[in-house]
């Protein structure tokens, strides 16, 4: 009866918290886990219906114009700083096509604060997140990511 007893007694001290340790560590992520995965799909609900800051209009058209593979657009509203040219995004266009990944729509997902905005772009048979991020002036994008 007494060499039942101390297991049992191990894996109370274990779950109440008694000692330290990886496996004591461990424990609340697996009764926390169901709620942080609740919390991320709710984030993706709502980053499919848009939210936080509406984009400046200028941002949609940058999207669309990656979808349309307008090289003069895109070029245009990429932040000098970047040292992209007409050539880069041809080439990265042309890239896009021999892989099959040829634009069929855009649609606006939300922001993250209010220099990043995110988009889906249908390529292909999937749907990609692209985050533009404006320059400090807000008036070109510094990052496609």
């Amino acid at each position: 009866m007494k060499l039942l007893l101390v297991p049992v007694a191990m894996v109370l001290a274990l779950l109440t918290g008694a000692g330290s340790g990886p496996l004591k560590d461990s424990l609340p992520s697996l009764f926390t886990a169901r709620d942080e995965l609740a919390r991320a799909r709710g984030e993706i609900a709502d980053l499919r219906y848009g939210r936080g800051a509406a984009a400046p209009e200028w941002v949609g058209k940058y999207a669309d114009a990656l979808c349309k593979a307008d090289v003069g657009f895109v070029t245009e509203h990429t932040d000098a700083s970047l040292g992209v040219t007409a050539d880069d995004v041809a080439a990265q266009f042309a890239r896009m096509h021999d892989n099959g990944l040829d634009c069929s729509g855009v649609r606006y997902l939300g922001s993250v604060g209010d220099r990043q905005f995110v988009y889906a772009l249908r390529q292909g048979n999937r749907e990609n997140w692209y985050v533009f991020t404006l320059s400090e002036g807000g008036q070109t994008v510094a990052k496609v990511e």
